[in-house]
């Protein structure tokens, strides 16, 4: 995906100049698309994705805003190429001045999704309804050098936007776990050997696009609250596991996000016989995370490599240890989310990652374990539908927060950042 600039410059332009500062943009607590607060252009546009194809009377009604404001709103957006009108959906026979339905342009402008796992990171791209056009997974890089990881991946990443130039890049979600710093602008990742690096800068230098870093749980939860209206309303919590675990709590669609940067869960006692780098046994991550799965079952002989997808594998084709080793790792995580549960109390929870979702009869385990931990009264878990597309879908719809939040402020933002550097006129100097 390329951002309107002929190829040559942007080879050229793929050096970052001494005087060229990151447009990086810190996430900030969170707050739902179109929320409170909102401009009228972002309150517009998210109705209008909300909705899908509206009516602009429609639009008044979803919005509260008057008639007059939502008209110069939709006009406003529609010259930015944020929306598009339909007249091809006006019903056939309508007497008077037909009423234009209008959508999001879904075929103008993108977003690029980058977010790093400990062994997978996803590259993606979406457009501006959330919907993921492409995403491929890529290892990521060893070494505890965020410049040089991030470099390579930034790159691969800007390569494989290249592939939908015709898109004009307006915005990059940076997802990843580890703990932020307050102000949110530096990143430290312990089990990546990272301390405090400027990671949303780092890559930035590289696409030439601005980047919201936002922590990999918060943008699990936003992309649930983005694009499952049904987890809006009162508290959710959403839990995550596959490498790593967290959790976060969403009140009426806003993320809780501390300004000291978001907790862990990673070390919730939970019974289990696996060794923790903090040196305790039987922490939650240690105990669940795919790479403990993994090398379980291949110090078992159950699989000829310690990679999660041949137990899974293993224990769907019918090995019984492999099934039984997944078994353990659903009882351990229904213990986990029960704990957290019965501290904060929240009116549902949603569970999202491959730990839960890549072996479907584990499932009916986390189900089991957690109603038996539990000293709240029973609840039904909810599981995320993004399925194995959970990390693409995270990374798209993180980037989509600035442009939700205030779409014409961005794209004010991308003109400028594009618009070439005046060359400073020099004197003659005289012979």
């Amino acid at each position: 995906m390329s951002r309107a600039v002929p190829r040559s410059e942007r080879t050229a332009r793929s050096r970052p100049s001494s005087h060229r500062r990151a447009a990086v943009i810190r996430a900030g607590a969170p707050q739902p698309v179109g929320g409170a607060g909102a401009p009228a252009a972002a309150a517009v546009l998210a109705g209008v994705r909300r909705i899908g194809a509206p009516f602009r009377d429609e639009v008044v009604a979803d919005t509260g805003l008057s008639h007059a404001t939502v008209n110069r709103q939709v006009v406003a957006l529609i010259e930015a190429g944020l929306l598009r009108e339909r007249p091809d959906l006006v019903r056939p026979g309508t007497v008077g001045r037909p009423r234009v339905p209008v959508e999001i342009d879904q075929d103008r402008f993108g977003v690029l999704g980058l977010h790093v796992g400990l062994q997978r990171t996803t590259l993606s791209v979406g457009d501006l309804r959330g919907t993921v056009l492409a995403a491929v997974d890529v290892p990521t890089p060893s070494g505890d050098d965020p410049c040089h990881t991030l470099g390579i991946l930034s790159e691969k990443l800007r390569r494989f936007g290249d592939r939908f130039g015709e898109r004009l890049v307006l915005q990059v979600g940076l997802v990843i776990g580890g703990q932020l710093s307050g102000d949110r602008d530096l990143l430290g990742h312990r089990r990546l050997g990272w301390d405090t690096a400027p990671i949303a800068e780092i890559v930035d230098r590289v696409v030439l696009s601005d980047v919201i870093m936002v922590p990999q749980i918060e943008a699990m939860a936003g992309a649930e609250s983005l694009l499952s209206p049904h987890v809006d309303e009162g508290t959710t919590l959403h839990v995550y596991a596959r490498e790593a675990v967290g959790a976060v709590l969403t009140v009426d669609g806003h993320v809780h996000a501390p300004s000291a940067g978001p907790g862990t869960i990673s070390h919730l006692p939970v019974g289990g016989t696996t060794s923790c780098p903090c040196g305790r046994i039987g922490c939650l991550e240690a105990s669940v995370g795919d790479s403990a799965v993994a090398g379980a079952a291949h110090r078992a002989g159950l699989v000829d490599a310690p990679q999660i997808e041949r137990v899974i594998a293993a224990a769907a084709g019918g090995s019984r240890a492999a099934h039984a080793l997944l078994v353990e790792r659903a009882h351990l995580l229904g213990r986990g989310v029960a704990l957290v549960r019965d501290v904060l109390n929240p009116d549902r929870v949603v569970l999202a990652g491959q730990a839960f979702t890549a072996y479907r009869p584990g499932l009916a385990h986390v189900s089991e374990s957690f109603s038996g931990s539990t000293a709240l009264p029973p609840m039904s878990l909810q599981v995320s539908s993004f399925g194995p597309a959970l990390q693409a879908v995270a990374a798209c719809t993180a980037a989509l927060r600035p442009i939700y939040a205030d779409p014409l402020a961005v794209l004010r933002k991308v003109a400028a950042r594009d618009r070439p550097e005046p060359v400073p006129h020099r004197k003659a100097t005289p012979r």
